[in-house]
């Protein structure tokens, strides 16, 4: 396991720390005539062999900085977009991962693990509490509250107060994700911590008699968001027990 957070903290340093954003730049336009392309994914090869302390060992490295230059190479040619950022991300991780995995001769115990996970009843469990809290309950809020919220809209629209598109949708998502996390790990008062911070932002629109309407349906819509939350937290924690 060492061994793996030592590539990790290796892959970490190599993208993110030790690569400016003219390095990058340089990449997106110039594509593979790029030299910051090549010392990029030589960079990553190099750390890793440091990191590793393994002096006679010079494969690994070497598959590192081939892999490394071929998903950046895919990359540069591909739109600048979180989505492709993630596919980066996730096969450098994957290569380490294979490597690791490969080392450490632990290719016998992968099924095992898997098998294991996949019949845990409290990884499933879990799951469903946030499956539950992102999605299903998204939607039954956005019904139950909709009325109140072309109401807010209205006033927003007659006072030229525009918000950021789907904001609201995602700090319910957020605040729900972490409301479901501070249940199941047994953490409550991190619920009271959350309520206050939430208060503290809202302060100015709380106190403005204006905005009463978006008051009141703010006021409603994290009621029924928390509410909802530590119900199915509650559910989660009954099937865990």
């Amino acid at each position: 396991m060492l061994l793996l957070i030592k590539w990790l903290c290796a892959h970490l340093i190599g993208d993110f720390a030790l690569q400016t954003t003219g390095f990058v730049q340089h990449k997106r336009r110039h594509k593979a005539a790029s030299p910051f392309l090549y010392i990029h994914s030589i960079m990553h090869g190099v750390l890793i062999y440091v990191f590793t302390g393994w002096w006679q060992q010079w494969i690994i490295p070497v598959i590192v900085a081939v892999s490394h230059f071929l998903i950046d190479w895919w990359k540069v040619y591909r739109k600048d977009n979180a989505r492709n950022f993630l596919i980066d991300q996730a096969l450098h991780v994957l290569v380490i991962l294979v490597l690791w995995i490969q080392v450490s001769e632990g290719w016998a115990s992968v099924l095992p693990f898997l098998s294991a996970i996949l019949e845990d009843k409290t990884v499933w469990a879990i799951l469903l509490g946030y499956v539950a809290v992102i999605w299903p309950i998204s939607f039954l809020l956005g019904f139950t509250t909709k009325r109140w919220r072309d109401q807010v809209a209205d006033a927003r629209f007659t006072n030229s107060r525009a918000s950021l598109s789907e904001a609201g949708r995602w700090i319910g998502i957020f605040e729900r994700i972490l409301v479901l996390t501070f249940i199941v790990t047994d953490h409550y008062e991190g619920i009271g911590f959350l309520i206050a911070a939430k208060s503290i932002l809202r302060f100015n629109d709380l106190k403005d008699n204006e905005n009463r309407r978006e008051t009141e349906y703010i006021l409603i819509g994290t009621l029924m968001s928390f509410s909802a939350s530590i119900f199915t937290g509650l559910v989660v924690k009954l099937l865990l027990a």
